[in-house]
């Protein structure tokens, strides 16, 4: 055996001992660290398997605590815990499993039990009706709850327990009601303004606003809709909840810029007037009224209908609140309700350029921000006052197409994501402007699609994917989607040969129908295909709209001017109307939604002929006409008919339709007699004319809100707004004490106190006041006042009645006045007792003019008594003297009568 030197015996030996020394040492470090590293490791184990428990504190109260029978109770249950650990408005972290029991006084047991609170602070509110008189035990019991994954998005949180507990509470209910605030106060009975106060929430059945051309119709109404990509155009007339003026009364006046008759000789016509902007340069394009505010653009010189200051006034009063040097033609206001568990009400109205694109602030002119991406679609309104665009999107290629339907929601630009399955824009598009951050991006979508996950739906199989010319042409918000695919026939002449024959060509169309309803279990199914209609291009066809309360859509054909009614729940057609006015031809319906309306499930044609036409449009029945006379037509239409030409039809709301004169082109000097009207929407009946002529009508020159209609008048270039006004009453009575029989006067004046009646020239001329006319001459009045015209002669004013207070405390009325051009009244009155009467004069009130009131007071003297005649006692003299004197002279007679008898005697 070789054996190693003895040097390398001695390294080897060293070496192995130093691995000997280092392997113990290796063991003795683990130990140390096992020696530490366990109990850590111990109390995590346990940690992990002994859960925290709390303690819940269930508490429970109902308020008030005394009742009347069969009023509301309102009962609060919630933990006195923290919320769970997260918890927020965006996820679904909530306390869970309460149950409340409201034992009844003869033991009656109703049960309350939510497997999962809504609310993120663990409260749970509800309400019970008592029916009987006594005491009601409350019992509120958390059944206890270990959290979950579903609970939290806290990990060390998972499996802590929540133990049950429970809370008791009573309530009293008596007999007797207790005192409740009402719903609502009355609506006005005097002249109102904005803001109004917010205890009157009744008070929206007068009070409105008027979006704009550009903005969605209104989802509760839902008439037409709004152009768009393979959109339809529309304009905006019936928003469905616009209350509009009911009298020709104005309100004010306000220069465009010069306008009416230019004078001088200068030109070949004589009393030439100046440009009133028809037909394309309109004056007052797209007015706007948010809340009490009316927002328009003002012209520059005569090129453009805009390009000058954006200008906002108060509906009410014509008073200036800001003007804008800057500001771009605007589209439409919005108005969005919030209401989420951080906020709840109508944010400040907003003011925007098409498209969202540029966005201001309405009361104060202020720039917000800039949206880019806003896609294109059928726009419509949703609940809340958001804008929907419907937009049908292929994924695909036009190989092989894969069709979506998405809808478009601008609130989601504040506090939503999602995109549609094209969408590349994941970047911000809102541009902060002036510092101020109000969104973050343009591309904003609802729907989700359970497989893909994205903002919108796909088209179910019965989609036509073969469809050309595919166009939405009405949606309503969460119900239904009307399509077209085809074509419209056209009278253009164009002709086809077909096996050697020649003849017209020959167009196809056909509609069909969406479910865009999330909530139904047919949502974006196709629900139904109408027939495939099919013309030769003889005659001209459009689509002429659609209303949601008949349920119908309609055409309209231009040569017949027919309308044409289908069902908007089957795609079947239903009815065509008669033809209307010859005239009708050069408008009417060849683009029907500048002559025709829907509105209260009736259609309404306006245009060249001059006649108001009025359908049924369940039936297509002609139910009445206004403009050719009879009962409640004050006119003869007609082009060359006096008083009644052209016209369109302005607006339609609080079953009204305002109409307006108006032509392509008007001749000048203005042909005399064109008026502005307020018809009776479902009876025909005239309610209110004044002379206007509006001009053009395309883009709307009309708005209206708050009982006000705001619109513009060619004939002096000015806007006037026409509305309910304010009026001030004045009495009298003699002051100085009448006598008892003797006829008292009583008199005042009522003046109309407008804002318009302030203005320079009508101060001027009616330094002491403008008197108030009647109903029935307010349009002649109007024309006296603010037009030129002459003092009325057949001016008849409003009745005052007068009423007292007698000395008796009896209040009575005494007699009626009325007004005369000045504004005075008189009334003579004999009292019939003595004593202080209180005198009160009160006008009523009349479509023209909001009531008003006003007290005297005077004195009646007692009545001046004259006593009976009573016998005179005797005097002294008449007792003693008198008859003294008559025995004396009696005596004496008797004397001398003696005498001279006895002298006789004695002669011889």
């Amino acid at each position: 055996m070789l054996e190693l030197p003895l040097v390398l015996k001695k390294k080897y030996e060293e070496r192995n001992m130093n691995t000997q020394k280092n392997k113990l040492m290796l063991v003795i470090t683990v130990a140390l660290l096992m020696i530490i590293v366990m109990p850590i490791l111990a109390t995590t184990i346990e940690a992990q398997t002994l859960r925290r428990q709390y303690t819940t504190y269930a508490k429970v109260t109902v308020q008030p605590e005394v009742i009347g029978i069969h009023q509301r109770a309102m009962g609060y249950a919630f933990l006195g815990n923290p919320p769970l650990p997260g918890s927020s408005m965006n996820n679904p972290y909530r306390y869970r499993n309460y149950t409340v029991w409201i034992t009844d006084p003869d033991g009656k047991v109703e049960t309350k039990h939510w497997d999962i609170i809504d609310d993120t602070t663990g409260c749970q509110m509800f309400s019970y009706y008592p029916e009987i008189v006594g005491q009601y035990n409350v019992t509120f019991t958390f059944g206890g709850m270990t959290i979950t994954s579903s609970d939290t998005s806290s990990s060390s949180s998972i499996g802590d327990v929540y133990l049950a507990s429970t809370a008791n509470c009573t309530f009293y209910a008596q007999e007797e009601p207790i005192p409740e605030f009402p719903d609502s106060y009355p609506l006005p009975t005097e002249y109102w303004t904005r803001p109004i106060y917010g205890e009157n929430p009744g008070w929206f059945k007068i009070a409105s606003n008027w979006l704009g051309t550009g903005a969605p119709v209104n989802s509760n109404t839902g008439y037409g809709t709004i152009s768009g990509t393979g959109g339809q155009a529309v304009i905006q007339r019936y928003p469905g909840d616009a209350v509009g003026s009911k009298t020709g009364h104005v309100m004010w006046t306000k220069p465009m810029q010069s306008g009416g008759v230019v004078g001088g000789e200068n030109y070949e016509i004589d009393g030439q007037t100046f440009f009133e902007g028809s037909a394309y340069i309109n004056r007052f394009q797209n007015p706007i009224i948010v809340a009490g505010m009316l927002i328009y653009n003002e012209p520059l010189n005569f090129a453009s209908a805009s390009g000058g200051d954006t200008v906002c006034v108060d509906i009410a009063t014509g008073k200036e609140l800001w003007r804008s040097a800057t500001m771009p033609t605007l589209s439409f206001g919005n108005m969005r309700d919030v209401q989420d568990g951080n906020q709840h009400g109508v944010f400040p109205p907003l003011i925007a350029t098409a498209n969202w694109g540029r966005v201001f602030d309405a009361y104060t002119s202020y720039p917000l921000f800039n949206v880019t991406g806003v896609p294109g679609g059928t726009l419509v309104s949703g609940p809340n006052g958001e804008h929907i665009r419907y937009t049908i999107y292929n994924n695909g290629t036009n190989t092989a197409p894969s069709w979506y339907l998405c809808m478009w929601n601008s609130t989601l630009m504040w506090n939503g994501v999602g995109y549609h399955p094209g969408d590349t824009q994941n970047t911000p598009q809102i541009n902060a402007v002036n510092g101020v951050v109000a969104a973050n991006t343009g591309r904003r979508y609802n729907w989700i699609d359970s497989t893909t996950q994205n903002k919108s739906i796909p088209w179910r199989s019965q989609y036509p994917t073969t469809a050309t010319n595919l166009t939405v042409v009405a949606a309503y918000y969460n119900d239904i989607m009307i399509l077209r695919y085809g074509t419209y026939p056209t009278l253009t002449g164009q002709m086809q040969n077909v096996s050697g024959v020649v003849s017209l060509a020959t167009t196809s169309w056909t509609y069909f129908a969406v479910n865009i309803d999330p909530e139904s279990n047919r949502f974006g199914d196709v629900v139904w295909t109408s027939s495939s209609f099919s013309s030769p291009q003889d005659k001209t066809i459009t689509w002429a709209g659609s209303d949601p309360v008949a349920e119908v859509f309609m055409e309209g054909i231009k040569e017949t001017t027919q309308f044409v009614g289908y069902s908007m729940r089957t795609g079947k057609q239903l009815w065509t109307t008669e033809g209307q006015t010859t005239l009708d031809y050069f408008g009417n319906p060849s683009w029907p939604y500048a002559a025709a309306q829907s509105a209260y499930g009736r259609l309404y044609s306006l245009n060249f002929g001059g006649l108001l036409y009025c359908y049924n449009e369940t039936n297509g029945k002609l139910l009445w006409t206004y403009g050719n006379g009879g009962p409640g037509n004050s006119t003869q239409s007609g082009l060359q008919a006096p008083g009644y030409y052209p016209g369109f039809i302005m607006g339609v709301g609080d079953d009204v339709v305002y109409i307006a004169a108006t032509q392509h082109t008007i001749t000048t000097p203005i042909p005399k007699g064109n008026f502005m009207r307020g018809i009776n929407a479902t009876t025909g009946e005239e309610i209110w004319t004044i002379s206007d002529y509006t001009g053009t009508f395309s883009p709307l020159p009309y708005a209206m809100a708050d009982g006000y209609s705001s619109y513009f008048n060619g004939y002096d270039n000015q806007v006037y707004t026409v509305g309910r006004g304010p009026t001030s009453l004045t009495v009298t009575a003699p002051d100085l004490s009448a006598d008892y029989k003797q006829p008292v006067v009583i008199r005042g004046t009522v003046y109309d106190v407008s804002s318009g009646t302030k203005q320079d020239e009508q101060t001027a001329r009616f330094a002491k006041g403008v008197a108030v006319a009647s109903d029935a001459c307010m349009a002649e009045w109007m024309g006296y006042i603010y037009q030129n015209k002459p003092l009325p002669a057949n001016f008849t004013g409003v009745d005052v009645t007068i009423y007292v207070v007698d000395s008796n405390n009896n209040y009575r009325p005494i007699g009626t006045a009325t007004t005369d051009s000045t504004g005075a009244y008189s009334l003579v009155w004999e009292p019939d007792i003595s004593g202080t009467f209180s005198v009160t004069a009160v006008f009523q009130g009349t479509n023209g003019y909001w009531p008003s009131r006003a007290t005297t007071a005077f004195n009646v003297m007692d009545e001046k008594v004259t006593p009976a005649p009573t016998e005179t006692p005797p005097s002294i003299t008449d007792t003693y003297f008198i008859p003294s004197v008559i025995g004396i002279i009696v005596a004496i007679l008797i004397v001398g009568i003696a005498t001279i008898f006895l002298l006789l005697r004695k002669r011889p």
